[in-house]
């Protein structure tokens, strides 16, 4: 059986777990913080961030690289449908949501969620780069129904697990609601997409 290691808390290894749900896939849950210094842990996840994906053939770090390993594994109910150039744009928007919103606001996400001393020259630089990621984001994305278009796929998922806290972590340290960078249709969205089962199931296990 596949391992899922990591934590609830992570927005990543909710992506990961997704998918999975998605998919049907059975796995096991396997608790474990992100450590620089557990060697055991490093043979999984050489850079020692969650999640990490233990699989028959050996460990898989790095959410985007497990998401395609979990797509070729059980290719339905496929996270990745349309042409080549709809599965293209999925992972587009997935990469996008991944590097310049999640990324580009980490470095508020001590001071937000875990109470660090405020850095001001910090939040100056969120308050400019993270709305420029979502404003693009607007452009690139559509939300009818889903963020690509029609068919529901892994951008999706990325999208609602990565949004969501970098929202939070501008709103409590810029003032700034960053859902209104993007088109009207993009709250409804969200919404449907924390109607899934598999949203519930991963709401209900954090508690």
């Amino acid at each position: 059986m596949l391992k899922l290691h990591g934590i609830q808390m992570s927005n990543y290894y909710s992506i990961v777990k997704m998918v999975m749900l998605e998919k049907g896939i059975d796995f096991e849950e396997v608790q474990q913080m992100p450590s620089r210094k557990d060697e055991n842990w490093l043979t999984k996840s050489p850079m020692g961030k969650v999640p990490a994906l233990e699989t028959p053939d050996g460990p898989i770090a790095e959410t985007l690289a497990i998401l395609d390993y979990l797509e070729d594994l059980k290719p339905e109910p496929s996270l990745l449908r349309g042409s080549t150039y709809e599965r293209a744009r999925a992972r587009q928007i997935a990469l996008h949501c991944i590097n310049h919103v999640d990324t580009a606001s980490r470095p508020g996400l001590n001071s937000a969620v875990f109470g660090a001393p405020k850095d001001e020259a910090v939040n100056a630089t969120l308050a400019k780069v993270v709305p420029r990621g979502m404003q693009s984001l607007g452009k690139l994305a559509v939300f009818d129904p889903w963020i690509g278009g029609e068919n529901f796929t892994l951008a999706d998922i990325v999208a609602a697990n990565t949004i969501p806290l970098a929202n939070n972590v501008l709103s409590k340290l810029c003032d700034i609601d960053l859902m209104t960078e993007l088109p009207d249709q993009a709250n409804d969205w969200l919404a449907r997409v924390n109607e899934r089962d598999s949203a519930k199931q991963i709401a209900a296990d954090k508690g």
